[in-house]
């Protein structure tokens, strides 16, 4: 951050995004809500962020590709594979999935752990650490690897080519396990840490901005590789989270820059002082949207049980709702997989929320139809 005095407009911007970062804390350190948002939260992202860079997203396309890519249409499949990707890696910084495994090639990641960038991040895993095993995320039921026990410490070179070989291996095709940065990229990757850990220095929010302005500029005035917009975007939305150390706060920046494209564009060419003010006014906006979303998603589920009426005292159905909030795609197979019951008991549990109203099918299919969440569309 510059050092001269904050503007009167910035600092305002800055206290007025602090007290919204605190309600939506105050309504997402209930686990059940955390979980419900973060899921949510990714694919709003990832529809986001590929429309910033041009992509056609089409949401239901995108739900079904979180199931298999196979099942989209051919003509939508490159779009629906694109969106996928950037899905995949915001769960993968959220923690609930880990990166493609990599061959040992003799070559180890480097980790730096020093500075008061990385100090902040620990400070917020242990705040983390000491949260109810409902708020740990859950592990990705397609993924055998535990998560947790081989997690790279975010912020550094090593947890940021994981990030980008989650993207680069759902849109390649490639071998995930041989994906590598290049020489080239890795310096690239260490300058831009390096601002990074420059830019988190300031206090609080104040370095929280100053880490966005970093991460988000849009083109054609970024100051990053292109390589790394999409993880650096990914990477905004837990700047504040590090910043502020608020563990319960993921903040889907790429939402507010595409809503306000123009706007933004306007605030990154102006002085280093306008950009800033922006992103504080957008990160205080965010962060009432993400509350209001909270909210309304605590309201879909109680319109759920409505709808689905009083059932009998040993029916899933209830299991099965609150499933939809982290898959809301899916297929009968998976519905009989989760309950561990008959395929012809998963199919009957599906026709009832088909009659409440609660999914539609989404594939025109024989054979592996895949059903949406009416409510959950991205």
């Amino acid at each position: 951050m510059p050092s001269q005095p904050l503007s009167p407009a910035l600092l305002t911007a800055l206290l007025e995004a602090e007290r919204a970062l605190g309600r939506l804390a105050e309504v997402t350190n209930d686990p059940l809500r955390k979980r419900r948002l973060w899921a949510d939260a990714a694919r709003r992202e990832a529809c986001a962020a590929a429309r910033l860079d041009g992509v056609a997203v089409d949401s239901t396309e995108f739900l079904v590709a979180t199931v298999s890519t196979d099942l989209v249409p051919t003509a939508g499949r490159g779009a629906a594979q694109s969106v996928r990707a950037l899905w995949q890696g915001a769960r993968f910084s959220q923690g609930v999935i880990s990166a493609p495994a990599r061959y040992e090639d003799g070559r180890a990641p480097m980790c730096p752990t020093g500075g008061a960038a990385a100090d902040a991040w620990r400070a917020v895993a242990e705040l983390e650490a000491g949260l109810t095993d409902l708020d740990t995320p859950a592990l990705d039921e397609n993924d055998d690897t535990d998560t947790r026990a081989d997690a790279l410490l975010p912020w550094t070179l090593g947890w940021m080519e994981a990030l980008w070989r989650c993207l680069e291996a759902e849109v390649s095709g490639r071998d995930p396990g041989r994906l590598v940065f290049s020489p080239q990229r890795e310096g690239e990757a260490v300058v831009l840490l390096e601002r990074l850990e420059a830019a988190g220095e300031a206090p609080a929010l104040l370095g929280g901005v100053g880490m966005l302005a970093e991460l988000l500029r849009p083109a054609p005035d970024l100051r990053i590789p292109s390589w790394a917009v999409p993880s650096a975007r990914l990477m905004g939305a837990l700047a504040v989270a590090r910043t502020c150390r608020v563990p319960s706060v993921w903040l889907p920046m790429s939402v507010a820059l595409h809503t306000d494209r123009t706007a933004a564009g306007i605030a990154a060419r102006g002085r280093d002082e306008s950009w800033r003010l922006w992103l504080a006014d957008t990160v205080a906006e965010t962060a009432r949207r993400e509350r209001q979303r909270a909210l309304m998603l605590d309201q879909a589920a109680t319109h759920w049980r409505r709808r689905v009426g009083t059932k009998r005292r040993n029916s899933r159905l209830p299991e099965i709702l609150e499933f939809l909030f982290d898959e809301p795609a899916f297929t009968v197979r998976r519905v009989q997989k989760l309950l561990g019951s008959t395929f012809r008991g998963a199919q009957l549990l599906v026709d009832e929320l088909i009659e409440a109203g609660i999914v539609r099918e989404a594939t025109n299919r024989a054979l592996d139809r895949v059903f949406v969440a009416v409510d959950l569309m991205p």
